[in-house]
């Protein structure tokens, strides 16, 4: 059981690099080399980002954290969305909760125990001791100093409920998976601490070899936090087994559950964002003149060679520049100006002209 799915396209192949991307509920920082760029060019002190959809990827999410098909942004910068495929992991939630690890869907160097194993001279329940895990809906069943807590796919459904143990490098959990050359994925998994004491510190593992920082759980009971990392496949096919890797070596603590692990392949959008200003135009007026105006005298700074101008009479129509040069009539004018190199237009503003007619000529006697 994992959270709803959102059809969302992806833009382009990643041919990235592996770091930790997410530590609790917050964006970090995910380094991926060679992913194209896409260059937005934006009017004003905003953009809206989008992505777009194509089947067979969802659950778009952006740098910052966020989830969604658009993000605003308000400063120019660098930015990027990622669309996740479909897992290639068998029993992520723990929904098949068996004494079989074959159906099970993972393996471990734990010890499995499940709510009618016997436990001679435990102090607390199935996983008082070191080492052990259980698939169950809640900590609190297995270990009456657990927390009572529900799991983080639906709340009532079945996690990973861990007893650390205390030597490091022991596997935890791991799944054979099958990958494809030249392909990134994303690793991910929701972490819980249901012991205050020494929270756990997990390592993601994949054919043996670690990936990104250690993770470390809350000090906060029932919390659950989501850590994720990415990983590409380079030349690499085929079965390679993947894990979380226990490091914490303290005996009292260290106890902790596992939900919703992913593996999947992961994509990527990079976006480069310039927002350019708007222009502000400033006109002079009102303004009054004999016979004819010029309105390109009424703009405050006025410069043909940066900006087009657009001038509209009174009823809204548009003036040509030339008739601009010499209005006859009186009247309340709107003139705009576009930047020429970045396509942004000021907001209009209007300024009152009045034109006084000439006097007509004294006549001249004839003699």
């Amino acid at each position: 059981m994992f959270p709803k799915k959102i059809n969302v396209l992806l833009g382009l192949v990643l041919l990235g690099a592996i770091c930790l991307s997410f530590s609790g509920l917050k964006a970090t920082r995910i380094f991926v080399s060679a992913v194209p760029t896409d260059t937005v060019q934006a009017c004003g002190t905003s953009a809206i980002l989008n992505t777009s959809a194509v089947a067979g990827y969802s659950n778009p999410i952006w740098n910052n954290g966020s989830t969604g098909t658009s993000m605003t942004v308000t400063s120019s910068g660098d930015y990027w969305w990622q669309l996740t495929g479909t897992s290639v992991m068998a029993n992520g939630d723990f929904s098949a909760s068996t004494t079989s690890s074959t159906t099970r869907g993972f393996t471990s160097a734990y010890t499995y125990k499940s709510t009618s194993s016997t436990c001679i001279g435990c102090c607390c329940g199935v996983l008082s001791q070191e080492g052990t895990y259980a698939i169950n809906t809640n900590p609190h069943n297995l270990h009456t100093n657990f927390a009572s807590m529900g799991d983080h796919t639906t709340g009532t459904g079945n996690m990973l409920i861990v007893n650390g143990a205390s030597v490091a490098n022991t596997t935890v959990w791991a799944e054979n998976i099958n990958v494809q050359a030249n392909t990134d994925y994303v690793f991910s998994v929701w972490i819980a601490s249901v012991n205050p004491a020494a929270p756990a510190q997990l390592q993601f593992s994949i054919d043996g070899a670690p990936l990104g920082s250690t993770i470390t759980a809350s000090t906060t009971t029932g919390l659950w936090q989501y850590f994720t990392t990415t990983w590409n496949s380079g030349s690499r096919s085929g079965s390679l087994p993947i894990a979380l890797v226990n490091q914490n070596i303290i005996a009292n603590g260290n106890d902790f559950a596992v939900d919703d692990i992913v593996f999947a392949p992961v994509y990527r959008k990079n976006i480069h964002v310039v927002l350019n200003p708007l222009p502000v135009l400033s006109l002079t007026g009102p303004n009054s003149a004999c016979g004819s105006y010029d309105l390109t005298k009424t703009i405050v700074g006025y410069d043909p060679s940066t900006y087009t101008y657009v001038f509209k009479d009174s009823n809204g129509n548009v003036i040509s520049n030339t008739n601009a040069g010499a209005i006859t009539q009186t009247g309340t004018y709107t003139i705009t100006e576009q930047n020429k190199q970045t396509g942004c237009t000021s907001a209009p503003v209007q300024t009152i002209v009045t034109i006084t007619p000439n006097p007509p000529k004294p006549g001249i006697a004839s003699s």
